[in-house]
């Protein structure tokens, strides 16, 4: 037992550390790029990366239902059948690899038809299809290895390895500071580093003898099974993954100058990208909690689970978004410099959705526990679907911003199916105590937000700024106000004890839910 609890941390603290990692390094990057390589040329990497992200589709839902298959054939004792599917599943991701360096192909040919660039910068679009597709084996076989190690409880060591690549990023950032190497070497160096980890998961898999032999097999009647589970899970994550990586690829597809207006996205995406990353660090302590409870049909506890949580998140959301809400303008002149101030009400709007967003993550890990899906996956199409025709015909009057009203729209409709449908007629919660406990202490956040906003106006001495270090010192002031009005108000309006809230988050006592 004490061997299993220790593998769980270890596997929590690495797998916190990467993404720590991960979102530091896209928050150190973007100046760095704009600043060396220009704004039009960083975002014909981030075109180029983002077709790349959604061709990971293709995977089928198989980086789920295999760690779920090899798992439980492991508990059996079904070392043979892991052998077989693994190396069919070798053979099953180098035919994905060939169908995505044909897709990448053909975006090389038509690329400069269907994405809205400069022509000039077309031949350094075509590069990075070229590279993508020279690196994809490597890239796709990587999951094969990784979801092996997962389900052999090798997380910890697959995340030392990502941490490990992320410092290779990290070395290559200083590289172009002082080399200043051009675009095509930076984005070769990059795929390369992301193409490693393949290298150090297969030794580890065949060091440990998870894997006899990497030879592709054929086994495909055993793959079966778990390919129709994973496609099950499929449905839902293509709705998912559209919704999410379709925006940078609209906007370079329909917007004039697609390559500008998609950096003018990565610059807002990276903060609320980061929030959650934060905010949703400790949501995988909800799903084994929620199972847990609709295994043993404990209604009374799922409910007051439910509504505590809702409660609590909420609130822990509100204290790490309306800050960056608060100081949306002072962010972006602190971070960029000027000249990038008009992001800011759309960082503010993103930064809103959020919140909107992850206050349902106690209630979306009941809804996964229950397994009752169908119903999301239907208003996930529709949801998706008028996601992407509002971030079209918004494009000409909003710009980026018509990336992040689609999002927020699409957010919308997927949290007022939870309360409408999932909560009230699925999983029988108190929807109506639950949307309180997101409603009441938001409310209170944003009042209190608006108080300092006018104050600002009142005493604008106080928080002008000339130069990016005066800027910093104003969003902390700013910030330190708020954030002690709003733990106060907290506290004399009786919604929720500030100690409670850091006292039991992410861990609960036993005593208590």
């Amino acid at each position: 037992m004490l061997m299993k609890t220790n593998y769980y941390l270890s596997s929590f603290f690495w797998s916190t550390v990467s993404k720590i990692l991960n979102a530091i390094l896209g928050f150190v990057s973007i100046p760095i790029f704009l600043d060396v390589f220009g704004k039009a040329e960083y975002g014909i990497i981030s075109i180029a990366m983002a077709c790349n992200a959604y061709m990971y589709v293709l995977d089928l839902g198989m980086n789920v239902g295999a760690v779920k298959y090899y798992s439980q054939w492991k508990s059996e004792g079904k070392f043979e059948l892991i052998e077989r599917v693994t190396r069919t599943n070798i053979t099953f991701y180098l035919l994905i690899s060939i169908i995505n360096i044909f897709l990448l192909f053909g975006l090389f040919i038509s690329g400069e038809y269907i994405f809205s660039v400069s022509s000039d910068l077309v031949p350094l679009l075509n590069s990075c299809f070229l590279i993508l597709a020279g690196f994809c084996v490597l890239n796709w076989l990587g999951a094969v290895f990784y979801q092996l190690l997962v389900a052999n409880e090798q997380l910890s060591y697959a995340m030392k390895v990502q941490c490990l690549q992320v410092g290779l990023k990290f070395l290559l950032l200083f590289v172009i500071v002082r080399c200043h190497i051009s675009v095509i070497t930076y984005f070769f160096l990059y795929s390369l580093i992301v193409a490693l980890p393949v290298f150090p998961y297969a030794y580890k898999c065949m060091a440990n003898s998870y894997l006899r032999s990497i030879v592709p097999a054929f086994y495909f009647s055993d793959l079966k099974k778990v390919l129709f589970y994973s496609i099950s899970i499929f449905a839902l994550t293509i709705l998912q993954v559209t919704a999410v990586q379709s925006r940078p690829i609209v906007i370079s597809m329909f917007a004039e100058n697609g390559e500008l207006m998609v950096a003018d996205f990565r610059v807002v995406e990276l903060i609320p990208s980061f929030l959650i990353v934060l905010c949703g660090m400790f949501s995988s302590i909800f799903l084994p909690k929620t199972s847990s409870l609709v295994a043993k049909n404990d209604t009374k506890e799922l409910c007051s689970f439910a509504s505590k949580w809702t409660l609590r998140t909420s609130i822990l959301t509100n204290f790490v978004c309306v800050p960056f809400i608060l100081c949306a303008s002072d962010v972006i002149y602190a971070y960029i410099g000027s000249g990038y101030e008009y992001l800011s009400v759309w960082l503010s709007i993103w930064c809103m959705t959020v919140i909107l967003q992850i206050h349902t993550t106690p209630g979306n890990a009941i809804i996964l526990a229950y397994g009752r899906t169908k119903p999301l996956i239907v208003i996930v199409f529709l949801a998706c679907f008028i996601s992407i025709v509002l971030n079209i015909s918004l494009l000409g009057q909003f710009g980026v911003g018509a990336a992040i009203i689609s999002y927020l729209v699409y957010v919308i409709i997927i949290v007022s199916q939870y309360y409408f449908y999932y909560y009230k007629r699925v999983v029988h919660l108190p929807s109506m105590r639950m949307l309180k406990g997101f409603v009441f202490p938001t409310l209170l956040a944003f009042s209190i937000m608006f108080l300092c906003l006018l104050s600002e106006k009142v005493v604008p001495e106080i928080f002008t700024y000339s130069n990016r270090h005066e800027a910093i010192i104003s969003c902390i002031l700013k910030v330190g106000v708020w954030f002690v009005m709003y733990a106060m108000a907290l506290q004399f309006t009786g919604i929720v004890n500030i100690k409670d809230v850091i006292g039991y988050f992410p861990f609960e006592k036993k005593n208590r839910l």
